[in-house]
């Protein structure tokens, strides 16, 4: 195998370098073109005359956003690079964009899938259209085996228009492919990334596939305009790909790069984002780009190669400008270089075989058919070191290496102390939490007191009666004057008698019963289920309940939990309406929902003449209470707003009316 590059000048010194070269003769040859000058008649002339040169040529090409060459980064010029090979057979497809990525490049696996067995496609596709992340997997599905290496193609930050093409034409929208087939080849294939995180993380909160619609619940276009500045928001899609969305996949960083803007402020981006995806924007680290040049030099899998094409990313570009060639200095010094930089690379990890749209990455695709060269450290490598310490480069790059470390580092202990952050905040509402669980069992607890005082009450007057009817059963029996309906009569009252005090463990029960499942029901059911167990011992002190049910709706609620909070109220409520000794005490509870009342609403009023306005502020505080230390823990009022507003994601408020206190519970 062997590769010629050249930078077209005209015809005639292209048909003399062909001759030259004795490129006629080859019968193997693929010819990949990376166009700065995005003119669709230059192109098919160009390729005219090719196959006239070389009638059995196999073509692929693609425009660009700059074109590699040797060492150096071109703008606007067209290069030419013949892979002449020994063994390995070329075929080369296209088709127009279709319904969708994926079935974009079906089009063109259908084309050759039933005859073919290729070992690598290089692919070009239209750089705006196509959603690399669907068009690479197709291929996957296709063949798991399949290296993929290429990219999407630019057009010189324009964001317009893109073309591709082969030996047979112009294509504006799709894609073309060229499969090489062979068991001699060997492929290598090496990736630099460099861009790092930096800022928060961020969620995506609206999205179609590659379409970003909201991050953070704001507008992909605000996102940009909020963290970069309203500068570079605006001129999206164009500064958006030195900024891309990092997204952590398998332990990998994946940056999606913007590659469109839409008129409602979506962003299309050269992947897939997904609903729920955390993202960080990220920035090149010139230090981390440029120390990969070293890496080359110590990497002995590429000492083999016969020929290397960079697929690399604009922003590569945009970053280093003139610095470029440390980065592609010594890989030209291994082996003829060239390629184009790109709107989204294809690279196939071989290491793990898997497949990745990149951005921002600078994608190595190395080629070699003769297994016998040298894999001997190349000693024009040498020469990479002398030119990337020289003095001029060093002073080229010391301001940004020295804003990339800056950055690096103060984003790597933001990073540390957000996470510190979070695992203390974290720590404290867990401990919080136990401690509200705490309070709530200490005031239930507390509650318990009282619930079996109430229990005694509601059980003195049936126990009485069961008494004295078995007592007038005896005395019958002990008289001989037992008549059968007497006794049936007697026995319905005990039992009667018997039934409610089973009722009235029942209701305790429930009471107690620790049920953390929501349940559908409403709002009356719960507040006779509280009645049940304490308007006895209201109606032993003379306190009147009056009720008004106007909201039957249903909603899901903790039962359990709201009779706690009714009954917490209720207990306040007799509490002070007996301390002030008020004539015809009354505590009325009324529902509503509506017009008025969106919420479903509960009303707790009492007579007692309020709350003192200096502590109507604190009532709600954990542990206080204005009761004697022996009569009250302070908890209850605190509990009932924990469960209304934090178990119940509701609202539990206080006033004084005219008459007392009014505890409003929404829900």
């Amino acid at each position: 195998m062997r590769v010629l590059n050249k930078k077209y000048i005209g015809d005639d010194d292209l048909e003399q370098f062909i001759i030259s070269n004795a490129i006629t003769k080859e019968k193997n040859i693929l010819l990949q073109i990376f166009l700065g000058l995005n003119e669709e008649d230059f192109i098919l002339n160009l390729i005219k005359k090719l196959k006239t040169l070389i009638p059995h040529v196999k073509i692929i090409g693609s425009s660009t956003c700059g074109e590699i060459l040797n060492d150096h980064a071109l703008d606007y010029s067209t290069i030419l690079s013949f892979s002449i090979f020994e063994k390995t057979k070329i075929y080369t497809y296209a088709t127009d964009i279709k319904e969708d990525s994926h079935k974009t490049a079906q089009a063109l696996i259908d084309q050759f899938k039933s005859s073919l067995k290729p070992k690598l496609a290089i692919s070009f596709t239209d750089g705006l259209l196509i959603n690399g992340e669907e068009y690479i997997n197709t291929f996957t599905e296709y063949n798991s085996d399949l290296i993929i290496a290429g990219g999407l193609a630019g057009d010189n930050y324009q964001f317009v228009n893109t073309i591709v093409f082969t030996q047979d034409g112009v294509i504006q929208d799709g894609a073309v492919i060229a499969l090489l087939e062979s068991d001699s080849l060997h492929v290598t294939t090496k990736a630099n990334f460099g861009w790092e995180n930096i800022g928060k993380k961020m969620t995506i909160t609206s999205s179609e596939k590659n379409i970003v619609y909201e991050i953070d619940g704001i507008k992909a276009v605000d996102i940009y305009a909020k963290y970069l500045g309203e500068d570079i928001a605006k001129q999206l899609p164009k500064t958006g790909i030195e900024f891309p969305l990092i997204i952590n996949r398998n332990g990998l960083n994946i940056p999606r790069a913007v590659v469109g803007r839409n008129e409602d402020d979506s962003l299309t981006f050269a992947g897939n984002l997904s609903l729920g995806d955390q993202v960080t924007f990220g920035y090149g680290n010139i230090q981390a780009v440029i120390d990969y040049g070293e890496n080359i030099n110590n990497d002995s899998s590429l000492f083999k190669s016969e020929g290397i094409f960079i697929y690399s990313c604009m922003a590569r570009k945009n970053l280093l400008q003139d610095s470029i060639s440390l980065e592609l200095l010594p890989l030209n010094n291994i082996a003829p270089l060239c390629g184009f930089f790109t709107h989204g690379e294809f690279y196939t990890d071989i290491s793990s075989n898997t497949r990745e749209l990149l951005n921002q990455t600078m994608t190595i695709l190395s080629l070699s058919e003769n297994h016998s060269k040298t894999d001997e450290y190349p000693s024009c490598t040498l020469a990479y070191k002398e030119t990337a310490t020289n003095k001029e480069n060093q002073n080229a790059n010391l301001t940004l290496k020295a804003l990339s470390h800056l950055i690096s580092q103060t984003s790597s202990e933001l990073e540390e102390i957000n996470n510190s952050l979070k695992e203390t905040i974290e720590y404290e509402v867990e401990k919080n939490r136990l401690q509200d669980q705490q309070m709530l069992n200490q005031s239930r607890l507390a509650q318990m007191g009282e619930m079996i005082s109430m229990i005694a009450h509601q059980w003195r007057q049936p126990l009485n009666a069961i008494s004295l009817t078995t007592n007038n059963l005896q005395l019958k029996c002990m008289m001989g004057d037992m008549e059968k309906d007497f006794f049936k009569k007697e026995l319905k009252l005990i039992d009667e008698y018997s039934q409610h005090l089973s009722k009235t463990i029942d209701d305790f029960r429930n009471f107690f019963k620790d049920n953390k499942q929501k349940e559908t029901t409403n709002l009356q059911v719960v507040i006779e289920n509280t009645l049940s167990i304490i308007k006895p011992s209201m109606e032993n002190m003379n306190i009147e309940i009056i009720t008004s049910f106007n909201c039957a709706h249903d909603i899901d609620i903790y039962p359990s939990e709201i009779m706690q909070v009714i009954l917490n109220i209720i207990k306040n409520a007799e509490d002070v309406l007996m301390e002030n000794k008020i004539k015809s005490p009354t505590i009325s509870i009324e529902t509503k929902c509506g017009s008025m009342h969106s919420k479903p609403t509960i009303i707790i009023k009492d007579n007692a003449g309020g709350i003192p306005e200096n502590i109507l502020d604190n009532i709600f505080d954990p542990y206080f209470s204005t009761k004697l230390e022996k009569d009250g823990t302070g908890l209850g009022l605190y509990m009932s707003k924990i469960i209304i507003e934090e178990h119940c994601k509701g609202k539990l408020t206080v006033i004084n009316d005219d008459n007392g206190a009014v505890f409003i519970l929404e829900f």
